[in-house]
């Protein structure tokens, strides 16, 4: 008889559960549910976004399938205009560049994708503090963001500390800059770090 009250017990839970995921489910298709969901949920956004949004230009010169201008609205809605511009920029250095492999709206819309967002919000941060700190670097060493100074800050080499040694040091001889000594600074403790 115990067994007989455990499986009509989980029977109604079932019921209950079932008619719980019913009634979420049509709460959320409101813009209020949408926009507190996950990145799911950006494609019921899509529908009931407001059609007035303009595009900017260099989004809009990177989207092949016109169709596709309502999502990229509705990211503009959510507050990712200026993601979207930090990426098709990006996009578009890698262009001129000769870097990319695929063509450039290919690159964009995979780096736009639902799946992909969460992951290019944060190599857009990331990139954005790697650029802050370049410059913060050239600056201090009076010269131009250079390859190098990039790529030893993306490596994560302590250059601000190497910038100011290298500032410290005296450099008599001929031949001997900041810049020189920065970059033997950053080098060597690559090869440290290595062993």
């Amino acid at each position: 008889m115990n067994r007989v009250g455990e499986i009509l017990a989980y029977q109604q839970q079932q019921r209950q559960a079932a008619r719980t995921r019913i009634l979420t489910s049509q709460t959320n298709t409101s813009i209020e549910g949408s926009v507190n969901n996950t990145s799911a949920s950006i494609e019921v956004y899509v529908k009931a976004f407001d059609r007035t949004v303009e595009i900017p230009a260099e989004i809009d010169s990177l989207i092949d399938d016109k169709d596709y201008r309502k999502k990229y609205a509705a990211m503009i809605c959510r507050g990712f205009k200026e993601q979207l511009l930090q990426l098709a920029r990006y996009t578009r250095s890698l262009e001129v560049a000769g870097e990319l492999q695929k063509e450039p709206w290919r690159f964009f819309s995979t780096f736009a994708k639902y799946s992909n967002w969460e992951r290019t919000l944060k190599f857009l941060a990331d990139r954005h503090e790697v650029h802050e700190l370049a410059e913060r670097v050239a600056k201090k060493l009076k010269m131009e963001v250079t390859g190098l100074i990039l790529k030893q800050t993306w490596r994560g080499v302590n250059v601000e500390r190497w910038a100011d040694l290298a500032l410290e040091v005296p450099h008599d001889k001929p031949g001997q800059t900041a810049a020189r000594h920065f970059k033997w600074l950053c080098n060597r403790e690559a090869v440290n770090a290595c062993l």
